[in-house]
């Protein structure tokens, strides 16, 4: 085989800190999941090197009631094409695996020189059809692979697939013929597979990538929308928290705060009481001999029935404005 690429039909040619920070950490998670979600699309949006086509149908294989077993695996009418060192093994173990897997039992026809006649679309087609018949007749189970590669020109190749009305409708639709022809494309350019190892990996992977269903990239994009309305909404949620919790921080600061003022207030009031109480004592107007007089330590008072003036000394010692000291 040669590495330089080829083209096939059914048909299909080769495919070429403050909340100025949290607005900012918010806006790189959302690009983050948006970059990110580009790249999941991009690397899976095909697979293989994005050259095969996703299976997202849920696909049952065939009973066997459904395709019975032929004889055949393959015709090389090159004759050099899959020869006797191991590689006629190779491609019937990889198509034995496609059978196993799908329940659709495959032909591969390698045309020889009479490949050149069949040029067209409608021609190979029609080849196909006709030979499909001849060979199954009613038995609407099979896939009838046809791989001409061109004269002189191993850079180019046709590839035409006939299905049984059974086998398309259940397993063979246009979806998994393009996954086939995707793999085709894929390993034809593997150097180092033979010929049989290139067929026999196409079956083989082509057959656990039909059965499997893998989501679209409707789904995908689906799921990368969904993700960004859950951080989105986590988002507001954390926002929403963080402003509930700023705010009864401030209202429990602003609480204590007050609460610390009132005992500040309440302390200085009841020191001014207690020197109150210390400084300014109970006398007895030595005129009259009234009671009921404050006067503070070491200054003079006057009698509230009398009008007498008097001192009382640091010691709390009453006498008369007008008496000697003793």
């Amino acid at each position: 085989m040669d590495s330089t690429g080829g083209v096939n039909s059914s048909q299909k040619g080769t495919k070429s800190g403050g909340f100025d920070g949290f607005i900012f950490a918010t806006v790189m998670i959302i690009a983050a999941v948006l970059v990110f979600g580009a790249l999941i699309s991009s690397f899976i949006g095909k697979g293989s090197g994005n050259k095969v086509e996703r299976s997202t149908v849920n696909r049952e294989s065939l009973l066997s009631s459904e395709c019975n077993a032929y004889e055949k695996w393959y015709q090389d009418d090159w004759g050099d094409w899959i020869d006797e060192n191991g590689e006629e093994e190779s491609l019937i173990n990889g198509m034995k695996y496609f059978y196993d897997k799908t329940g659709v039992q495959p032909y591969l026809w390698i045309t020889g020189e009479e490949g050149r006649n069949y040029i067209s679309e409608g021609s190979i087609e029609k080849l196909s059809l006709d030979t499909y018949k001849d060979m199954f007749g009613d038995d609407e189970g099979h896939l009838l692979v046809i791989f001409r590669e061109y004269p002189n020109s191993s850079s180019i190749y046709v590839t035409s697939l006939r299905p049984g009305s059974i086998a398309e409708s259940k397993i063979m639709d246009e979806q998994a013929r393009e996954i086939f022809l995707d793999y085709i494309d894929y390993y034809y350019t593997d150097t180092d597979l033979n010929e049989g190892q290139f067929f026999a990996k196409v079956f083989e992977k082509s057959g656990d990538r039909i059965m499997k269903k893998q989501l679209s990239l409707g789904e995908i994009n689906a799921v990368i929308a969904v993700v960004l309305i859950l951080v989105g909404a986590a988002v507001i949620v954390v926002h929403i928290i963080r402003k509930r919790k700023v705010a009864e921080a401030t209202m429990k600061a602003s609480k204590a705060r007050a609460e610390k003022e009132q005992k500040q207030n309440e302390f200085a009031q009841q020191k001014y009481n207690d020197q109150m109480e210390t400084t300014y004592i109970a006398v007895s107007c030595p005129n009259c001999g009234s009671s009921g007089n404050k006067v503070r330590k070491g200054n003079v008072g006057y009698c509230s029935f009398c009008g007498s003036s008097f001192i009382v000394d640091a010691e709390g010692n009453v006498r008369l404005s007008g008496e000697a000291d003793k």
